[in-house]
């Protein structure tokens, strides 16, 4: 099973779980005609299928009936679509990377964003407190982990905030947060395993996978927002925390200099000599193989937890 395959995988078991979380939202009733009209803008877009169908899959994986995961997973569908708008304000993020279309803040400002994702967290906590067929333990231990998972991800993201424009950021700090953000994958993946009722062996291997597929999602992200998307690169110098292949750099006074230089710096006012220049002196602290040899140890610890389960393929297709 090739990348393609993997990412029609997950739209196979994803893509009907993400439509009818964004139609129990609307059969709820908006009273809003601006507020629908925003969220419906919204679930157009949000085309995340890996949290559903990490949840179908980690339930399948120990012989659970998927249905059962549905209602968790709608949730977290539209609790994820909420920390996504949250983050654009955060960000001040009002386009999208390279093909430079206009976000939801873009379009209707940060106060519309603000109260539509308000509205996504709403409709998710409906959904989690509806769990038709599962036993009461099951579910109360799943919501317990969701509560986890998403409190650390935002402590995660509360901390991440002091590394904006922070020359002293160092990698070992970094990548702390980096596994504290990737909190949320784990949960994904532990909470399909308990709704499954699988062994307290599944979960926890489930769980460490999740946590280690999290991880080489974000520090992926970081390679790619460094060296193939030029107008991210200058988002995050601007506005963000410095991706990993720069923190590898930053004991270099030469990448120290330049970045002093673009942080007065709108995004839109970096020039591509300054990026060019940045990106040398990465190349020459061996950025980029240093974050493709830290993914590389996550993506071998994930296959190990993989290994654990009975039908180990479905997860360990997902780093091919």
């Amino acid at each position: 099973m090739g990348f393609t395959d993997a990412r029609e995988l997950l739209r196979s078991l994803g893509e009907d779980i993400v439509d009818e979380a964004f139609d129990d939202l609307f059969a709820q009733g908006v009273p809003s005609s601006k507020a629908e009209r925003v969220l419906r803008r919204f679930s157009q877009r949000w085309r995340d299928y890996t949290r559903a169908a990490l949840m179908v899959m980690s339930c399948k994986a120990v012989g659970g009936v998927p249905e059962h995961v549905r209602p968790a997973a709608k949730a977290l569908v539209l609790s994820g679509g909420a920390f996504d708008l949250h983050d654009d304000i955060i960000d001040r993020s009002f386009e999208r990377r390279k093909n430079r279309r206009k976000s939801i803040q873009g379009l209707y400002g940060m106060e519309a964003t603000l109260l539509a994702g308000d509205a996504l967290l709403i409709g998710g906590l409906v959904l989690l407190a509806e769990m038709p067929g599962v036993p009461p333990e099951r579910a109360r231990r799943s919501v317990s982990e969701i509560r986890r998972g998403l409190f650390e991800l935002g402590s995660a993201e509360m901390d991440e905030l002091a590394l904006v424009r922070d020359l002293g950021s160092t990698p070992r700090r970094y990548l702390r947060i980096v596994h504290m953000k990737a909190s949320d994958v784990e949960a994904y993946t532990k909470v399909g395993a308990i709704l499954g009722g699988g062994s307290e062996e599944e979960i926890d291997a489930l769980g460490r996978y999740g946590r280690h597929l999290g991880e080489v999602c974000i520090l992926r992200d970081d390679l790619e927002d460094t060296f193939n998307d030029a107008w991210e690169l200058r988002s995050r110098i601007s506005r963000e925390s410095l991706p990993l292949p720069i923190v590898y750099s930053l004991g270099d006074s030469r990448c120290r200099s330049l970045l002093r230089g673009m942080f007065s710096k709108s995004p839109e006012d970096i020039s591509e000599d300054e990026l060019d220049r940045l990106i040398e002196v990465i190349d020459a602290n061996r950025g980029f193989e240093k974050g493709q040899d830290l993914i590389d140890r996550h993506v071998r610890k994930a296959k190990v937890e993989a290994r654990r389960l009975d039908d180990p393929e479905p997860f360990l297709a997902l780093f091919h």
